[in-house]
């Protein structure tokens, strides 16, 4: 793996997949590492959830960190 990919943030490596996405096995390469930094209690989401409940999921997480 390619250490620059390693030393990156994980916003450093959003961008980066946003600026290589036609490049399959390096864009594949960092979303690789970006997944594997997950933790076991990050939120896990349907990708399709109702616009309700995802507007819902988001008030909540505005109201975490306003207190």
């Amino acid at each position: 793996m390619n250490e620059n990919l390693q030393n990156m943030t994980n916003s450093q490596l959003k961008t980066y997949i946003k600026a290589h996405r036609n490049n399959e096995s390096v864009c594949h390469e960092a979303i690789k590492l970006l997944m594997s930094r997950q933790t076991k209690n990050s939120p896990k989401y349907h990708y399709n959830i109702p616009d309700q409940q995802m507007e819902a999921l988001f008030a909540e997480k505005l109201q975490e960190k306003s207190v």
